[in-house]
């Protein structure tokens, strides 16, 4: 859309292997509860793309084909253009599981997984979650609300490892489990089991049979990076680009899940696979993909989790190591908790839990001391402060 409305004239074509036009990726799990209609994930219509004279493509690409500046699709097409932007995201990452393709297995990744598993759960009792970050978070909430019973199976040993250390993840279980969902962490799966070819069990490295109707795997997403193979495109764990968001070779550009770019946070290139990140880069890579020279700087992670009564807020790095310093406050009988990550004195990461939290406020808070990388000698004694009041803390800096 950016591109569209800095050359309203120019030739712009969007190629995807999903044959819908742009919708909302993380609202689809709302879809599994009925708590949206397929309608809603379309923010702008289902023909957006035809009312600004956007050419939609629906294939797979094969290939990138630099040196006479095409694209190779599967079926043999080939599209030519000026400058082309790899917003290609990830995939469900996968493990090569005996029994994985059995139905009632599944991702919940793209609307079609989700309307997937909209059908099967009509008919289901029994759901296995695989994993036991912020996407399961979300998805236990909803087939709670469907009646299913429900089991989180954590390689880790404890939820959202991402986010939380374990002193902070013990309220949270602790609510999930008066819920009546079962967690089983330091656990792998090995295997799907099936009668007349429909999942029945779910089965974990340590022996355990899970009974099972619907096994959703939520363990994370690779970059998709195939089709860039032989193309002198940079790529580490996902594609490699500048602060214009260029990669090495200047007529092919980057931007969202995909693009792996400098962090000024941990001083190196990484990915930011947040929404908000991916809307950020995609404007500037349109700006400088139509002649202008607009710099990424970088942006703060944040995540926030609602989950069965808390909020959780995690910004920039929330998990302290060598050299980093970590100052925590936690009350297990008031189900609350705060934890400051510094780096010299510098505060580089929050993580806020609780019942009381109003998001509006800490957020861009949190945000805007992080981003900083404000020095807090003078103050960090006050986090230890049963009621801290981070207004007043925060908005004098």
């Amino acid at each position: 859309m950016e591109l569209r409305g800095l050359d309203p004239k120019g030739e712009v074509s969007i190629i995807s292997n999903e044959n819908y036009q742009f919708y909302k990726r993380s609202k689809i799990i709302s879809l599994v509860s009925a708590n949206c209609s397929e309608d809603d994930l379309f923010l702008k219509g289902k023909t957006l793309y035809d009312e600004h004279n956007i050419n939609f493509i629906h294939g797979h690409v094969e290939k990138v084909l630099p040196n006479s500046k095409q694209v190779l699709l599967k079926d043999g097409k080939k599209y030519s253009y000026d400058f082309l932007l790899i917003a290609s995201g990830g995939n469900p990452l996968i493990l090569p599981w005996k029994g994985i393709d059995l139905k009632g297995v599944s991702a919940l990744y793209s609307l079609d997984d989700a309307k997937k598993v909209v059908e099967q759960a009509c008919n289901a009792e029994n759901v296995v979650v695989i994993g036991g970050g912020s996407i399961a978070m979300k998805i236990i909430q909803n087939f709670k609300k469907m009646g299913l019973n429900i089991s989180i199976v954590e390689k880790a040993s404890h939820l959202w490892p991402i986010g939380f250390d374990r002193k902070i993840a013990r309220i949270v279980e602790k609510r999930i489990k008066q819920n009546g969902i079962q967690i089983y962490l330091n656990e792998e799966v090995v295997e799907f089991r099936a009668d007349n070819e429909k999942l029945t069990h779910v089965i974990l490295k340590g022996g355990r049979e899970i009974t099972a109707d619907i096994a959703i795997i939520t363990i994370g997403t690779k970059p998709n990076v195939d089709f860039l193979n032989d193309t002198y495109v940079k790529v580490d764990k996902g594609v490699i680009v500048d602060s214009n968001l260029r990669t090495t070779i200047p007529s092919i550009y980057a931007a969202g899940d995909v693009a792996q770019i400098y962090d000024p946070l941990y001083n190196i290139p990484i990915l930011h696979t947040t929404w908000g990140n991916a809307k950020k880069q995609g404007r500037i890579a349109a700006i400088n993909m139509t002649g202008g020279n607009l710099m990424y700087k970088g942006i703060i992670p944040i995540q926030t989790i609602k989950i069965f009564g808390f909020i959780a807020i995690a910004v920039g790095i929330t998990h302290s190591k060598k050299n980093y310093d970590e100052i925590s406050w936690v009350s297990f009988e008031k189900e609350k908790c705060r934890k400051f990550v510094l780096r010299n004195n510098k505060l580089i990461g929050a993580l806020v839990l609780g019942k009381d939290i109003d998001k509006k406020i800490l957020k861009p808070l949190l945000k805007k001391v992080v981003s900083k990388q404000v020095d807090m000698s003078h103050i960090s004694s006050l986090f230890l402060e049963e009621n801290l009041d981070f207004e007043t803390l925060f908005n004098e800096i």
